[in-house]
């Protein structure tokens, strides 16, 4: 339902910047806020805060514009206050619920006090200029925030109550712990990742290489292609010490041949470097990414140091957000609704360029269908300055084998899934 506004005359000061009839939208009347306002969309202007001081029926206002204040907007009485500026935009909607038909526009109706998950579902199928079904949001009543546990309570048996929605800032993915990693990728109920050995393609060297890869390398078969990944690998460690890199784009150097070269031999896939991903709790960059039909079949972070489970919270929120913005795009996936790709696995890799570990995340342990974690054993990779090109590619090929059988079978896994869901 559309909030409608009575009269309202947008100032500057004194000075009368835009003035709205009878039954104007908010979002028509932000529109007018954003032609006035120099900076071209709201979001990209200079800080600013909006103030519309309405009556009780939302029916009448004056909006004004005032320099940013300190601090995030507050809700202060019957205040609707919007401020935005370079870094975050908190906005808050007063709502009216009602268990009677709604009196006036701007009031969200149910025939009895609702759940507080229908509350949800109202409140983020409403249309506003947030798309609240894709922000990460708190409720608030007066000074109370609203919860599951409390929203009977807070509710009462009252006809009518004013609910202000804040929308929240994403939070990294590097700032993830690995004990919140693992509760955002598996559940509260997790468990702790179990060491397995993963499976080693059957990579056959005499296999000729896909017409398309021939055409652009005059590459003929898998051998030529392991070939010359040794030579690439020799000369990027001819000059310098790959163990002394200082830097995380230098030991990204050693990873992409790799990854590229186990992503021509699975077939059929993309990758993609700085992936950028934005979930409704989490927003960030992963490092790599493999895909297939925009799917994420694996992610991959590449980090300095020895110490890799150090990272394996920024690894387990990646394999996450990228899961949850293909189900939001593709699938429609609401926040709150159960994942219907639980056939597909997450899959994951963390490496400094001189040691990998490979990761999974699948449903079928006890109780039946629990998420399962697994990580592969430590894999070093011994190069060094002056390698030759022949001991640089069997020093890989363990690697480049794992690589490639965990991205075929998540190729098999979602192909599987689409054909099921086909039928369905």
């Amino acid at each position: 339902m559309a909030r409608t506004l009575g009269p309202v005359a947008l100032k500057l000061g004194d000075e009368v910047l835009v003035k709205v009839r009878n039954n104007t939208t908010i979002e028509d009347l932000l529109e007018q806020l954003e032609k006035a306002c120099k900076g071209g969309r709201i979001q990209d202007a200079e800080g600013f805060d909006v103030t519309a001081h309405y009556s009780q029926d939302l029916l009448e206002g004056e909006y004004s514009i005032k320099q940013p204040a300190a601090g995030q907007a507050k809700a202060k009485g019957q205040t609707f206050i919007a401020s935005f500026s370079d870094s975050a935009v908190s906005l808050l909607v007063p709502i009216s619920v009602e268990n009677k038909a709604p009196k006036e526009e701007c009031q969200l109706s149910f025939d009895r006090p609702p759940s507080y998950l229908a509350l949800l579902d109202s409140i983020e199928q409403e249309p506003t200029a947030l798309k609240l079904e894709q922000v990460n949001f708190q409720i608030k009543a007066g000074k109370e925030f609203v919860r599951q546990d409390n929203w009977t309570r807070v509710v009462g048996d009252r006809g009518v109550i004013k609910l202000a929605i804040i929308p929240q800032k994403a939070k990294p993915l590097s700032s993830f712990t690995n004990e919140e990693g693992m509760k955002l990728l598996m559940g509260p109920n997790y468990q702790e990742a179990e060491t397995k050995a993963f499976a080693l393609a059957d990579l056959k060297t005499s296999a000729r290489l896909d017409d398309a890869v021939m055409q652009v390398t005059s590459l003929v078969f898998v051998k030529d292609l392991l070939i010359h990944l040794g030579v690439d690998l020799a000369l990027r460690c001819l000059r310098s010490e790959p163990r002394l890199h200082l830097k995380e784009y230098a030991k990204r150097e050693l990873i992409s041949p790799l990854l590229y070269v186990a992503s021509v031999l699975a077939g059929e896939l993309e990758v993609a470097a700085e992936f950028s991903t934005k979930d409704s709790d989490l927003a960030g960059s992963v490092d790599f990414v493999v895909l297939l039909n925009s799917f994420v079949i694996s992610v991959l972070e590449g980090k300095l140091h020895d110490t890799l489970k150090a990272h394996e919270g920024q690894l387990y929120a990646s394999m996450h957000a990228c899961r949850e913005q293909y189900l939001r795009m593709k699938l429609k996936k609401r926040k709150r609704d159960t994942d219907p790709m639980t056939q597909v696995p997450s899959a994951g890799i963390l490496t400094n360029g001189t040691a990998y570990l490979f990761y999974k995340c699948y449903h079928g342990g006890q109780p039946k269908g629990q998420p399962v974690l697994i990580c592969s054993e430590f894999m070093p990779v011994d190069l060094h300055k002056g390698i030759s090109a022949e001991s640089a590619a069997d020093k890989v090929m363990k690697v480049v084998k794992t690589m490639m059988q965990l991205f075929v079978d998540q190729k098999k896994a979602l192909s599987s899934f689409w054909s099921q869901r086909a039928v369905q």
